[in-house]
């Protein structure tokens, strides 16, 4: 039986944009105690804590972070670092025993990924891969309602990005492929239900500045699956009226659109609405993010509790990203499976991606 009363300690790992958001959830959270906060920045992460009145929330540098992590009073650890950093955070709360929800990518290649999945299960504790938009109550409303299509035949995925992330971050993003597109390959997967067998991709960039990064602000994929459902994703870093992100499936009985929210849902005697989009995803998701961390509490309490995002699906999603990331360099399309032993080996026969 569930103790009601019964709190968990958290360590947080890093204050940046994602930090920020964990740390007003795990604050609003009443099963959550903030333990510590792991930060290069102690002068801001000290700020942080006065100013929320965390007067039981210790600060220690990313030198000192396994001191936190291994620390008794901790149960779970949040990981929102710079992608570069996460592998060796996962590694050590997970050699720790300690459940994990970090930020995609857990790695930066597939097998060390893996890896990372394969030691949770040794250990027996939770990694929990944050993909934020499963947990968006209109998505899952659309998830929900996908019967009532029929046989479903197209999925659009539109998704601009508002504003452009900083040139700091997209210097060490991993590139559009595997910072944006993951999540809408994530998204056709789960809407679906299927795994793609086609994948096809065009890209552009028409800004200087990720130009010098040798990286994309327009990207286009269209993918096939076994049932005959094709795909097309509408990527972009950067959207002047705010942050665009549509999902429309189409089926022989009718179609279902998951728009863009407003601010307000007020509605003039003209029918018009009387208020703008999100201006960006911590707008747009918020409520997404709470149910995130609700999750991950819900996992932590029951030990039978099955986890939405499993390994098969952030495992797949990153081979897919890949894909199309490869048919752009490689000027052609990718056979799925094929592609899948040529990248993975042995490791796409592992009970992992089942």
């Amino acid at each position: 039986m569930t103790d009601i009363n019964k709190q968990y300690g958290i360590v947080l790992c890093g204050l940046g944009r994602m930090g920020k958001i964990h740390l007003k959830n795990i604050m609003g959270n009443r099963k959550l105690r903030l333990e510590y906060i792991i930060e290069t920045d102690l002068e801001k992460a000290n700020k942080t804590v006065t100013e929320n009145g965390l007067n039981n929330t210790k600060v220690v540098d990313f030198v000192n972070a396994k001191q936190a992590i291994t620390d008794d009073s901790v149960q779970g650890v949040i990981i929102c670092t710079p992608t570069h950093t996460h592998e060796d955070l996962v590694l050590m709360t997970l050699h720790a025993g300690k459940h994990t929800l970090c930020e995609k990518p857990l790695a930066t290649n597939l097998k060390k990924a893996a890896e990372c999945y394969k030691l949770a299960e040794k250990q027996n504790v939770i990694l929990l891969c944050a993909f934020n938009r499963r947990f968006d109550p209109q998505l899952r409303e659309l998830y929900c309602r996908k019967s009532e299509l029929g046989l479903v035949q197209s999925i659009k995925i539109c998704s601009r990005d508002s504003p452009r992330p900083p040139i700091e971050f997209l210097r060490i993003s991993g590139g559009i492929f595997h910072d944006c597109i993951v999540h809408d390959m994530d998204m056709a997967r789960w809407m679906t239900g299927e795994e793609p067998e086609m994948v096809y991709s065009i890209a552009h960039c028409h800004d200087p500045e990720i130009q010098a990064l040798d990286d994309h602000d327009s990207v286009f994929v269209v993918m096939k699956f076994p049932s005959g459902i094709l795909a097309h994703i509408d990527v972009s870093r950067h959207c002047l009226f705010g942050y665009d992100q549509t999902v429309q499936l189409y089926g022989s009985k009718g179609n279902l659109i998951s728009g863009n929210p407003r601010k307000s849902g007020l509605i003039s005697d003209g029918g018009n609405v009387n208020d703008d989009i999100f201006y960006s995803f911590t707008d747009r998701y918020e409520k997404a993010y709470i149910q995130e961390l609700v999750h991950f509490v819900e996992l932590m309490e029951n030990p039978n509790a099955e986890c939405c995002i499993k390994p098969k699906d952030t495992l797949q999603a990153s081979f897919l990203s890949q894909a199309a990331e490869d048919s752009w360099k490689e000027k052609r399309t990718i056979d799925v499976n094929k592609h899948r032993n040529l990248i993975l080996g042995e490791l796409a026969e592992h009970h992992l991606f089942k």
